[in-house]
């Protein structure tokens, strides 16, 4: 997936002239000063698309598995692109809300409950159902007998990125904040940093 934000640099044009073969040091720097802030904004935004939440019995904290499934692409001045990549496999259930029922635990799936049959992510019986040494994931049985178990994912953070409201608030974002810190960054090439 890719977004792309244009800007009108008709307010810049005699800036980016008097720069020089400087003016895409000044741009990549703009861009970075830009995409920094966005980039913070666009993945508390997929947090909230995917509905994750820390949760107190996973094995890490959630700040740590989405950043280790997104990365940055800071602009340089051979390449005038700065972006945010999403990749990997969705996140452990334990992230989307699991609640314990009779038939299996129902999980927070893009904003709905959904339902994972013959899970769980507690010990016991229902409903006295306690915390263990299982409970750091959601389990689900693949097949009859107590130990086949599988660790099903929830939604990726490639899917949250294909969403219309994300596109959206990234590009207004980087169009509210890009003029300023393109010209801060064409002003200070010109008085020679």
């Amino acid at each position: 997936m890719e977004i792309r934000v244009n800007i009108k640099t008709e307010g810049v044009r005699q800036l980016l002239d008097a720069a020089g073969p400087r003016a895409d040091v000044a741009l990549a720097r703009a861009l970075n000063r830009t995409g920094g802030p966005v980039a913070t904004a666009a993945k508390r935004n997929i947090r909230k698309v995917l509905g994750a939440k820390p949760h107190p019995y996973a094995k890490k904290p959630l700040g740590d598995m989405l950043r280790s499934r997104t990365r940055i692409y800071k602009a340089s001045p051979g390449n005038l692109s700065f972006a945010l990549s999403g990749f990997g496999k969705g996140l452990p259930l334990i992230y989307y809300a699991p609640k314990e029922s009779p038939t299996g635990a129902t999980v927070n799936w893009l904003g709905a409950r959904k339902k994972v049959d013959r899970s769980f992510y507690l010990s016991g019986k229902f409903p006295g159902r306690k915390r263990s040494g299982i409970s750091g994931w959601v389990s689900q049985r693949q097949k009859p007998g107590r130990w086949k178990l599988y660790r099903p994912n929830g939604p990726s953070v490639p899917e949250a990125m294909e969403q219309a409201a994300l596109a959206r608030a990234w590009e207004a974002d980087a169009r509210a904040r890009l003029p300023a810190h393109l010209l801060s960054a064409l002003q200070a090439v010109l008085r020679g940093y």
